[in-house]
């Protein structure tokens, strides 16, 4: 049975064609290609990640397509739909989590796959002149950290959201390169940070110098930045050659860049700082390094230049869709990555206060007090930028919440050596997806309000979540839940401040 859909270019779709298209095909290939070839030659995070990315990519096309086909013999299907298309998304990512976290997540899984593979396994047996082997569990190691790979689940919603709409459903639609070059860059540039943090508190011996491989990835990164940022204006005052030079460079400056084309200039200024700094006070070390004023400084030189690809889709863009809304997307991971790694001090995904022991009769007393703090500081570092992303657009694309949470705060997690729980953020933001679909906080103010709350209080309930999964947790069950409504408490503020004095749009 087919459909006619004529409302973008008038295609003919069949129930389950969705698998036809090249992004089920290749995850397939990538996952056997993976597991057969590349996890042996070279096991590690990567190859290790690799075959969750190709699943995820792969298993919500699938179920899509079950359920269409499914519902075409029975004739009842009558085109794809946005609630299934959603469905599985969320049951992929659900189940995914609840594996990779869940005890019994993990032995339901062993003993499913190990059905599954029964026949094939039998089958060779046969072939081979053997018995017929006995059904038995595979053998998998449950992995928290594994929940990183939760957001490429943006990318099959994406693809069949397109489908849904009857548009062509192009994986590979052009992005704006010149926003692109400068989020990409500037994320780049809170990564090389991340790393000279991270170094600050584990290699003091390599710091001696200022020339250290971290700073390098730094310096990199800024000198790309300036070709990209000041090669336009630069060569349109060389061409010019009159009195107007200084306003045909300025006119050379993208919509939205003039502050970019500053945070160049103080982060130099900053960096030359910086070195006479060192060469006066010597090499910081942990909090003297996040506190140093020419660190400050070089922090905000990056946020202003990582604020180009914002300001450009605020000013022109009336609607965000992928992949268009990616530099967008990156831009706001790294001016929110900026400020939470300067207020990593007060970061739950840095430092996991709730394994610590705690009681009133000694100096341990304090822990819970900081702990619940640094909830709130990264519960509003995510939160303030979402509620203005929504304000301003209304709906979001699926998996842009999760770009945020797991992009501004996954990479601290390697500073104090709490890699455990990188996928915590990736869950909290899968989560607030997901009740981005169903709450349309676009729609109201109310509305609005009711996702900062159950957003920031389920990124934090998946902190905990995944803590418990992954060692011990001394809270208390009153912390722990007090937190979580606390954090919830920050997103409803949120909520609140940013234009409130008007109500948002909610756009398609």
């Amino acid at each position: 049975m087919s459909v006619a859909i004529g409302r973008a270019v008038g295609r003919v779709l069949a129930a389950g064609d969705g698998l036809l298209h090249p992004l089920p095909l290749v995850a397939i290939a990538l996952l056997l290609l993976n597991d057969q070839v590349l996890k042996r030659a070279a096991p590690g995070f990567v190859t290790g990640k690799l075959s969750d990315v190709a699943g995820l990519l792969f298993f919500p096309v699938f179920l899509v397509a079950v359920v269409e086909v499914s519902l075409s013999a029975i004739g009842r299907w009558r085109g794809p739909s946005r609630n299934l298309l959603l469905g599985a998304v969320v049951a992929t990512g659900a189940t995914f989590a609840i594996v990779k976290v869940l005890p019994v997540g993990e032995s339901a899984y062993e003993i499913a796959l190990g059905l599954g593979q029964w026949p094939f396994r039998a089958i060779a047996a046969l072939a081979g002149g053997s018995s017929v082997p006995a059904l038995a569990p595979v053998d998998l190691t449950r992995d928290p950290t594994d929940l990183i790979a939760l957001a490429a689940l943006a990318i099959p919603f994406a693809i069949g959201a397109r489908r849904v709409a009857g548009e062509a459903a192009d994986p590979i639609a052009p992005a704006r390169g010149y926003d692109l070059v400068v989020g990409g860059l500037s994320v780049a540039l809170l990564a090389g940070a991340t790393m000279d943090g991270w170094a600050h508190s584990h290699e003091l011996l390599a710091l001696e110098s200022v020339i250290t491989p971290w700073h390098l990835v730094v310096y990199a990164a800024f000198a790309a930045v300036v070709v990209t940022l000041l090669g336009p204006p630069v060569t349109a005052w060389l061409g010019a050659g009159d009195r107007n030079a200084r306003n045909v460079a300025a006119a050379a400056i993208p919509d939205g860049y003039g502050l970019s084309v500053a945070g160049v200039f103080v982060f130099a200024a900053m960096g030359v700082g910086d070195t006479l700094w060192h060469l006066i006070f010597g090499i910081e070390s942990s909090a003297e390094a996040l506190l140093s004023p020419t660190h400050l400084g070089l922090g905000l030189g990056a946020a202003l230049i990582a604020s180009g690809p914002i300001r450009r889709a605020w000013i022109r863009d009336q609607h965000a869709t992928w992949p268009r809304f990616l530099p967008a997307v990156l831009s706001v991971i790294a001016i929110a990555g900026v400020v939470a790694f300067a207020l990593h001090v007060s970061n739950l995904f840095v430092d996991p206060w709730p394994r610590y022991l705690y009681a009133l009769t000694d100096p341990t007393w304090y822990g819970p007090y900081i702990g619940v703090a640094s909830a709130l500081v990264p519960a509003a570092i995510v939160m303030v930028p979402t509620i203005l992303l929504i304000d301003r657009w209304g709906r979001l694309p699926f998996g842009t919440v999760t770009l945020v949470f797991g992009g501004a705060l996954a990479g601290l997690t390697f500073l104090h050596d709490s890699s455990v729980l990188v996928g915590a953020p990736v869950l909290g933001g899968f989560v607030a997806d997901v009740l981005l679909v169903l709450i349309r906080p676009g729609a109201s103010r109310a509305r609005l309000q009711l996702f900062g709350f159950l957003a920031a209080a389920g990124l934090f309930a998946s902190y905990f979540v995944v803590l418990w999964a992954t060692g011990t947790v001394a809270w208390s069950a009153p912390l722990i839940g007090g937190t979580i409504v606390l954090a919830g408490g920050v997103g409803w503020v949120a909520a609140i401040v940013p234009g409130s004095h008007r109500r948002p749009r909610e756009q398609g």
